[in-house]
């Protein structure tokens, strides 16, 4: 009984972790939100674009990140001058969160995969249906994923740059993500604030999305007893 319930949370853990990263994929896809945030940056000031090629080049680099292109090449008026909106370093940097994201939608796939293996098996070894097996690992599961969320939301809230700079610091092994303002139009796309927003709503949708979880789980099964 104890190897169940150890299989059970551990399952629950990858699943959370699951969880996690299919929030953050769905957050940075989602073109409604990069609509909302240039309005509110007026990134057609920084930028020196219309809002129709801010967008056009924003999809560019989420199509490049999906494979559904094989370069970030594009052309745009800029500051009333025809030109490639985006320049050798930046698209150099690309091709690191290329890597990046699709190795993070890999480990997505297989914690997911792993979660549901195990949580099968421990529902075998502990003589149990699925929801049982859930149930009995769930809430360990997401102890540490908690922790985590709860570390990043406090540092983030307490010091963005400071996180985010060591966000960079941690996944890329070299400087090309530090882009100056003045020559770069993805930096002029996606300031500081655009970032904080974007993790801020992930780190609310993950909540929500767990707290779902747990009562879908838990509140039944008291109602009944």
């Amino acid at each position: 009984m104890k190897t169940a319930k150890f299989l059970a949370a551990i399952a629950c853990f990858l699943c959370s972790v699951s969880i996690i990263a299919t929030v953050i994929d769905a957050v940075c896809f989602d073109r409604s939100f990069y609509e909302r945030e240039y309005q509110k940056n007026d990134t057609v000031t920084y930028t020196g674009m219309s809002p129709e090629d801010n967008l056009m080049a924003s999809d560019v680099l989420l199509d490049y990140l999906r494979d559904k292109r094989d370069d970030i090449v594009c052309t745009a008026e800029v500051n009333g001058v025809v030109r490639e909106v985006f320049n050798e370093r930046e698209t150099l940097h690309m091709i690191d969160v290329k890597a990046l994201y699709q190795n993070a939608v890999r480990v997505r796939n297989i914690c997911a995969a792993a979660a549901l293996i195990l949580i099968c098996v421990s529902a075998v070894l502990g003589k149990q249906n699925i929801l049982q097996a859930l149930r009995s690992g769930w809430l360990k599961g997401i102890t540490l994923t908690g922790a985590v969320i709860i570390f990043i939301a406090v540092w983030a809230l307490a010091d963005f740059n400071q996180f985010w700079t060591n966000f960079h610091l941690l996944f890329f092994d070299n400087d090309l993500w530090l882009l100056d303002p003045n020559t770069s139009i993805m930096i002029n796309l996606f300031p500081g604030t655009f970032f904080f927003d974007m993790v801020t709503r992930i780190i609310l949708i993950v909540v929500i999305i767990h707290a779902v979880i747990t009562a879908g789980l838990y509140l039944p099964g008291r109602r009944a007893s």
